[in-house]
């Protein structure tokens, strides 16, 4: 046999033997597949015919309820038709079916005109008393009526978007027709209710209409397996409705494909190993392939170099790291692309290579566009090979961020050097590891003289060692004060300065405690200035006690007395500091004579008067002249400074002043009557007279028998006028020259001014001179005394008159004038045609006891100034152009008086 033909001979039984083990694997993946499929064809057929009866069985369900439904509105349109329902009862009745049925929406009445006549729930908005049906529902409407019985109509979308059904059901009376009872059902609830709980779980039902749109699921959210589907004609209500069924994919069932595969998968897996079991002669060259793949796909550098520092080959990472392509490396020298700086340092390292030592170093490597990068390389001889096997790492990064490190570092360590504040680290035993150079500063002395000493420091005074001890054992033990303690620390030169220090753990990376940072702050300026400032306190506080004025200071919201002087705790109690205004009895306003109120004051309204006016002591009865003034207080918040003197020996030396001015105002008008008291006894001469002549004329006529009884009344009325003139007369003069209390009221300045002319007037006619009253009308009343007024315009006028004694008979004439002095004040002015008064006069016109008449007392301007002034108003003296003077003063009106006084 040729060998040719041997060999093929031996081949057929080889590929034969490869071939069986697929072949019997293949059939018997086959035979379990088809066994599979037909068993689950015949489990789907039994799942559709549970699918069909399980549709009907909830077709049957949900026409009972829709034939209940249909009885509960039959019973009731029964009773409509024999008149049997009231509205409430209809209510009642069709919410109460409606809560049992969820599928129900309203139940109404529609008439037999088409309008709705009653309707539930009450609060419906779909349907509403008095609507009339749409043209869809009178269809469906009419069909009841025509058949006598319940018809459905088709289903349609609502205003709220809700799909609905409506069942008409007749109400007839005889043979009558009076309307239809309607019941509207939500499909939507139609598929949730009317069918079980555990229906609603297997499948997820659908009812659609005749053109097959959907119109209510029951759910849309699980996965639903179609293939398991049945549909069945909803019967009532017709109408084309038809109710689908579809069941949901039971999640924890096992797949159909699973069975199928799991077979594939095990014939793949004993495929796989047969597979495994002819490729295994191949393992070696796939090794090679692996180490080859592996050195060409390193992120890393890796090269063979020779002893001779030549590359032999490299990979690919060389490319990407330095930009040399790896072709173009074989025979270049390292040392070639190594940097100057670090050629030394290499060759180093290698004469170690060539003596079979494995090493590892650092050196910059330029790259192909003439940057540098740090590598990190190490390399194991293989001296046989003569050939060296290394690994580079790129570590520019790493380098940069050692670089940022220690530029960081010194950054610190700068700062620390340039802060003011001194920094001491000791160990755990007390020993001194780190200060700053500010620190050695204060001290005077130097670094190496401080890091390393123990108790007693350099710096520590001879006389405070114990004190100094005491607080180092405070700070070991964790017991130092957060704020801090000073002590005296001496200086190299023996200086004496006063310094804080701080303490905080000084804790390591690993977080352990390895010793106590303290920062130390020199407080010897700071300690000499509290001193001056607590001496100027001292020194303020004394000018303050020295006072006799009370002075305090209280918060303005919550009244607390925070500062008193020794006046103010005299007065009301060395304990009135920590306590409320008010409840120590203080005299101040009341809240609404403040002229604002300091609680709502900020820092912004800063400064401001609040008060200034008088109080009484409500329980000394003493006078104090109170000013209070809002401020800053030290700490931010707003306070009342309060000042109170005590004015009590003056008030009462004011009070008895005003006391003997008025026995001086009484003394003026009774000198004043005396004066005039032979004018009022002519003045009264002339009614007496009258009333004696008309007396005895009647007494004759009735003597005589001739007289009448109209003209006796007649001269009697007269003589009674005549008398009551005279005691008008006498009692204006009683009234004048009565001593009383001043007692201001509302008052008319012009019926004040006619009392005041008609006095005057007997001495201007003695006199020859004329008096002229210039009252402009509709002016507003006065708040004054009237008697007082009275004195001061008799006295004003009366004086013109005696400086118009010289003046020509044409030009006696002397005018007062009455006039509004802007909105809050009456002018009124007596202006003669005298002969003037000198300016040298004028400004000593006021001074008590001086006169320009040889008779004066030198008081009546004087007293005259006191009443207006006391009535918050002016007197004041002008030239007349004309000639002669003008007297002028100003009342307040009664309602500015009013704003006075609850200013006041």
């Amino acid at each position: 046999m040729p060998h040719s033909e041997k060999s093929t001979a031996l081949q057929a039984p080889l590929r034969w033997y490869w071939t069986a083990p697929y072949a019997a694997v293949v059939v018997f993946a086959l035979s379990m597949l088809a066994l599979v499929w037909l068993l689950q064809t015949r489990e789907e057929e039994s799942q559709r015919s549970a699918v069909a009866r399980d549709v009907q069985w909830a077709e049957q369900t949900m026409r009972l309820h829709m034939q209940g439904t249909e009885e509960f509105l039959a019973q009731l349109a029964r009773d409509l038709a024999n008149e049997t329902l009231d509205p409430d009862a209809f209510q009642v009745r069709a919410n109460q079916h409606i809560a049992n049925s969820g599928e129900l929406v309203n139940i109404t009445w529609v008439g037999a005109d088409e309008i709705v006549r009653w309707s539930a729930p009450f609060d419906t908005t779909d349907w509403l008393a008095g609507d009339a049906l749409t043209p869809p529902q009178a269809l469906a409407f009419n069909r009841a009526r025509d058949f006598g019985r319940a018809v459905y109509g088709e289903a349609y979308r609502n205003p709220r978007g809700g799909m609905v059904l409506e069942v008409y059901v007749p109400v007839r009376h005889g043979r009558g027709f009076r309307g239809a009872v309607v019941g509207v059902y939500s499909i939507e609830g139609m598929v949730r209710y009317l069918v079980p709980g555990w229906f609603a779980e297997k499948y997820r039902l659908a009812l659609e209409n005749g053109r097959g749109d959907t119109l209510a699921v029951n759910s849309a959210v699980r996965d639903t397996d179609e293939t398991l589907s049945f549909q069945i004609p909803l019967d009532p209500p017709g109408n084309g409705l038809t109710l689908r069924a579809t069941a949901f994919k039971a999640h924890g069932a096992v797949p159909q494909a699973l069975p199928a595969v799991l077979i594939v998968g095990l014939s793949v897996i004993v495929l796989w190993s047969l597979w495994m079991l002819r490729g295994h002669v191949l393992r070696r060259v796939q090794v090679e392939k692996e180490r080859d793949r592996l050195f060409n796909l390193s992120l890393d550098m890796l090269c063979v170099v020779g002893f001779d520092g030549a590359f032999r080959r490299c990979n690919p990472a060389f490319e990407h790291i330095l930009g040399y392509a790896p072709e173009t490396l074989p025979g270049l020298p390292l040392l070639e692309i190594v940097h100057r700086d670090d050629i030394a340092s290499t060759l180093e390292q290698m004469r170690r290579l060539a003596g079979g030592e494995p090493v590892k170093f650092e050196n910059r490597c330029r790259c192909a566009d003439g940057n540098y990068k740090w590598l990190m390389w190490s390399i194991n001889p293989v001296r046989e090979e003569k050939l060296v096997y290394a690994v580079a790492h790129d570590i520019t990064g790493r380098k940069a961020a050692e670089e940022a490190l220690r530029a960081e570092s010194a950054f610190r360590k700068a700062m620390e050097e340039s802060v003011l504040t001194g920094l001491r680290a000791i160990d755990l035993s007390g020993r001194i590891i780190y200060v700053n150079s500010a620190f050695c500063r204060m001290v005077g002395f130097s670094e190496k003289e401080l890091v390393g000493a123990s108790e007693p420091f350099p710096y520590w005074p001879s006389e405070d060692l114990e004190f100094c001890r005491r607080n180092l054992e405070l700070t070991l033990a964790g017991r130092a004060p957060p704020s801090g303690f000073e002590m005296r620390i001496r200086r190299k030169n023996g200086e004496r300065l006063d310094a804080r220090f701080y303490l905080s753990p000084l804790i390591d990376l690993e977080g352990r405690q390895t010793g106590w940072m303290a920062s130390v702050t020199d407080i010897t300026e700071p300690k000499r200035v509290r001193a001056a400032l607590e001496a100027t306190h001292e020194r303020f506080e004394a000018v303050l006690d020295g006072l006799d004025a009370a002075v305090f200071v209280a918060d303005a919201r919550t009244d607390e007395i925070l500062f008193a002087n020794r006046a103010f705790k005299t007065i009301h109690g060395f304990d009135t500091v920590g306590r409320t205004v008010r409840g120590v009895a203080v005299p101040q306003p009341e809240r609404g004579d403040y002229r604002v109120d300091p609680r709502g004051l900020t820092v912004g309204d800063l400064p401001r008067e609040l008060f200034d006016g008088e109080l009484q002591h409500p329980l000394s009865g003493r006078w104090y002249h109170v000013r209070e003034h809002a401020t800053r207080w030290v700490d931010g918040r707003v306070v009342r400074m309060g000042i109170a003197t005590d004015i009590t020996d003056r008030k009462q030396t004011a009070e008895v002043s005003r006391q003997q001015e008025e026995r001086l105002q009484r003394t003026a008008r009774l000198i004043t009557m005396g004066e005039m008291a032979s004018t009022l006894a002519h003045e009264l001469n002339q009614p007496l007279s009258a009333i004696a002549n008309y007396c005895a004329g009647c007494v004759t006529r009735m003597q005589g028998d001739n007289w009448k009884q109209e003209d006796i009344l007649g001269a009697m009325q007269k003589a009674s006028f005549q008398a009551e003139r005279a005691g008008k007369i006498i009692r204006r003069i009683r009234e004048f020259v009565k001593k009383s209390e001043p007692r201001r009221s509302a008052v008319q300045i012009g019926e004040v001014l006619d009392d005041a002319l008609g006095f005057a007037d007997i001495d201007a006619r003695r006199v020859g001179i004329r008096i002229v009253a210039a009252v402009d009308p509709d002016l507003p009343a006065v708040y004054a005394d009237r008697i007082m007024i009275e004195q001061v315009v008799l006295n004003l006028v009366r004086n013109g008159l005696d400086a118009m004694a010289d003046t020509l008979p044409e030009e006696r004439e002397l005018v007062v004038r009455a006039r509004a002095f802007g909105p809050h004040a009456v002018e009124v002015a007596v202006i003669d045609r005298g002969h003037g008064i000198g300016e040298e006069d004028r400004q000593r016109l006021f001074t008590p006891f001086y006169t320009t008449k040889a008779e004066g007392m030198g008081m009546g301007l004087n007293i005259c100034r006191s009443i207006i002034e006391f009535h918050d108003g002016r007197l004041v003296v002008d030239g007349n152009p004309e000639g002669g003077t003008i007297f002028s003063f100003t009342l307040p009106t009664e309602a500015a008086s009013e704003r006075i006084a609850r200013r006041a």
